[in-house]
């Protein structure tokens, strides 16, 4: 028969299996009575102490703020706008001078643009001369109520003459600016406005040069079709002749350079999201030729448009536009052999068939772990192995000292 069971056996057991788990221990301990506390020991251990709550804060900061990470895609949009937002001080070329105009592939041109465009005039130090000016499209602070939907009913003498420009769309011309408008939509350079009564009466050509020594401000925007095309700020007007735009500048009785020097103060295409960056904003370009005075200037700013959409953290979309941008100048001489161009400002813009999405990414609560962890051990056997090391050499230099001593 089996043996009656002992209690004490299996206590026995117990205690032995107990001391071969204590084998596997990784974390022995050592009598406090053996421990060798240093100065140097504790330096280290406030030192570690430090270093690791920073480490856990900046991480925490990192964990709690999601990171904005850009995907790739077709750009599939379609009859969607771009407003083009500008800020541009022109600083020796008066506001009288200057037409904003907007021209695409498709043949849709908006010309000498008004709507949402603000003209401010300047001294050359940057002073504004007056408030900033702006006409509505449609809208002449001048002109009389007339209805030019009924042509044969308007009274030329009572509107204004056109003197020969009246067309079914222009019958009459109660402003000088309506004459110009005529002679522009017959291809006619307007070339005599001190002959014209309506600019008489404004004092169009006084005011001019009174502007002459001025600079002007352009800010405000304009909104375009998803073409390419250019947006352009000149001195002078566009018209029509044998099917081809030109520039009208004798209007203006100038016979000098026109100067595009200018500072773009902003240019965006789109609405900004946080961290976005304009390229072009706070650039400076000053005109100076060996040539003199008698060459005009044309800068022109060729622009890579990307669709971007950004995600706020509350998960609203923002859609917006990025751009990429190079840039090229030029002396144009006008009424001459060199230079074949036009002097103004241009941008010219195509649209990138990629779009960029920036979306916010937060990290596990499992990765923040592990990264704590790293961080604590990192620090723990750095400090370790770094106490380890300077006591173990005042160790040693306190071994040789003494044994100095004793020869």
């Amino acid at each position: 028969s089996s043996p009656p069971f002992s209690p004490l056996s299996s206590s026995q057991s117990r205690s032995r299996v107990g001391r071969e788990m204590q084998a596997f221990d990784a974390f022995s301990r050592t009598e406090n009575e053996y421990r060798v506390r240093t100065k140097s020991g504790a330096i280290i251990s406030v030192a570690a102490l430090v270093f690791m709550s920073f480490l856990f804060f900046t991480e925490l900061v990192l964990f709690l703020s999601p990171e904005v990470q850009p995907n790739l895609y077709v750009d599939t949009s379609l009859g969607e706008l771009i407003q083009i937002n500008l800020d541009i001080t022109f600083h020796s070329l008066p506001c009288g001078f200057i037409s904003v105009n907007v021209m695409d592939k498709t043949g849709n041109h908006q010309l000498n643009v008004h709507d949402h465009i603000y003209l401010t005039r300047l001294s050359k130090d940057g002073r504004p001369l007056a408030t900033a000016e702006k006409e509505e499209v449609g809208e002449d602070q001048h002109a009389p109520d007339v209805d030019l939907s009924k042509p044969d009913n308007v009274d030329i003498e009572a509107c204004g003459n056109c003197y020969g420009a009246q067309s079914t769309e222009i019958p009459c011309c109660a402003t000088c600016e309506d004459v110009q408008e005529a002679y522009r939509k017959k291809g006619w350079a307007f070339t005599t406005p001190q002959k014209i009564e309506q600019c008489i009466k404004e004092g169009y050509t006084k005011h001019l040069q009174e502007q002459t020594n001025e600079s002007c401000n352009v800010r405000g925007y304009a909104k375009v079709s998803r073409v390419a095309g250019n947006l352009n700020i000149v001195p002078g007007k566009f018209l029509m002749q044998n099917s081809r735009y030109v520039l009208d500048t004798k209007m203006f009785e100038f016979d000098g350079a026109f100067n595009v020097s200018h500072t773009i103060n902003h240019l965006s295409f789109g609405v900004d999201y946080p961290g976005m960056i304009n390229p072009l904003d706070g650039s400076k370009k000053i005109w100076a030729t060996e040539e003199g005075a008698n060459m005009s200037s044309m800068y022109e700013y060729f622009v890579k448009v990307v669709p971007t959409t950004y995600q706020e953290p509350d998960g609203s979309l923002i859609s917006t536009n990025q751009f990429s941008v190079t840039e090229y100048s030029q002396a144009i001489e006008l009424h001459g052999a060199r230079g074949g161009g036009v002097p103004g400002f241009f941008i010219l813009y195509d649209l990138s068939p990629i779009m960029v999405d920036y979306r916010p990414t937060s990290k596990s609560f499992l990765h923040f772990i592990t990264n704590l962890c790293a961080i604590i051990g990192g620090v723990f056997t750095v400090a370790s192995l770094l106490d380890s090391f300077i006591y173990s050499g005042y160790r040693t230099l306190k071994k040789k000292m003494e044994m100095g001593k004793q020869f």
